[in-house]
């Protein structure tokens, strides 16, 4: 957390220091595992996704599930701002929105992608 807020510290002189880039870094590796879990929860609460899944073994279900949140993870970076790095990095409720809007913007775009 600490990391992050100095990342903000630090970002604003216009240069970008290696600790800085570091910090970017390791806030968006945080962000992308809490954005993997939250998308893991909202597919199994589709139930287009549940009846698509019903005929599929296990590891078929499993492999396209990762494909997809994978893909919403990749395009996390896409729909964060540093500050919203930092404001999660401090407010545990508002990280929880943050991934929770990242999750909806992306979910169904990835969905479709992977049933292409």
């Amino acid at each position: 957390m600490t990391l992050v807020l100095g990342a903000c510290a630090t970002g604003t002189t216009g240069t970008s220091s290696p600790a800085a880039n570091t910090t970017q870094q390791l806030g968006s590796a945080a962000l992308k595992i809490a954005i993997n879990a939250k998308c893991t929860t909202e597919l199994n609460n589709i139930s287009a996704w549940k009846t698509a899944t019903k005929l599929m073994t296990a590891e078929q279900k499993e492999n396209i599930q990762g494909e997809i949140c994978g893909c919403v993870s990749e395009k996390a970076p896409q729909s964060v701002t540093t500050v919203d790095l930092a404001t999660a990095a401090i407010d545990p409720t508002a990280r929880a929105t943050i991934v929770s809007n990242i999750v909806t913007k992306t979910i169904n775009e990835c969905v479709a992608e992977a049933v292409r």
